[in-house]
């Protein structure tokens, strides 16, 4: 009876350190594309499209190339959809600054107005990288998708959100707590949270890809699955 070794690279033990090590890479990859600031919606993007081949079992390619690739394709539709998002979730915040210093000169309608403006915004913008990495639309169809999959999954919509937005939440709440963390966000978190976001909508993005499928049995331009689905 052979016994295999606990660090020989098919066991369980090497298997969970790669996968972990992997998710590691992905998030510094996806903090560096982050930082000039309107490519975060490109760098998510990206960052889905690596966790996607690494929660792939049968697919064997780098999980970093997936990165870079779907970043460089999506750096131009994911982009332009993200910042319009973004312009969106900045003016109702402005809104919101502005209510809250003129209160006294307006009803309490317009600042709960302004909130809900943001976090709608918020709501849809998570979308887009996630439904870029399962598909290849353009600005409009991404825009579109991510509206309806608001829409008709509202409570996956608003868990993806929140662990998306959990780090600024957590620095707008206590920015001490946010700095203790900060091994955190660096280490792994934002792929991790990737990775749960990937899976919270696998269930919901597969019906729409047999949906596809259906109704375009030869292929067609509208938001044509970018590949097999998970």
């Amino acid at each position: 009876m052979v016994v295999s070794s606990p660090f020989s690279y098919e066991s369980k033990l090497m298997q969970t350190l790669t996968f972990l090590g992997d998710l590691i890479i992905l998030n510094l990859l996806y903090l560096l594309c982050c930082i000039p600031v309107f490519t975060i919606g490109a760098a998510q993007a990206a960052l889905y499209s690596g966790v996607r081949t690494l929660l792939d079992k049968t697919d064997d390619s780098s999980c970093a190339a997936a990165f870079f690739r779907s970043f460089r394709t999506g750096f131009g539709s994911v982009t332009l959809a993200w910042l319009i998002f973004a312009v969106l979730m900045a003016l109702a915040g402005w809104s919101l600054i502005l209510v809250l210093v003129y209160q006294y000169a307006v009803s309490g309608v317009p600042l709960g107005l302004s909130v809900a403006s943001v976090c709608v915004c918020a709501l849809f913008q998570a979308q887009l990288p996630m439904l870029h990495a399962r598909f290849s639309c353009t600005v409009w169809q991404l825009i579109r998708n991510s509206l309806l999959m608001c829409i008709l999954h509202p409570l996956r919509a608003v868990l993806c959100t929140a662990l998306i937005w959990l780090p600024a939440g957590v620095a707008l709440v206590d920015l001490y707590l946010f700095i203790r963390l900060v091994p955190l966000w660096l280490c792994g978190y934002f792929a991790a949270a990737a990775a749960l976001n990937f899976l919270l909508m696998k269930k919901p993005y597969q019906k729409l890809i047999d949906q596809f499928r259906q109704a375009h049995p030869e292929g067609s331009k509208e938001a044509e699955p970018s590949d097999e689905p998970v």
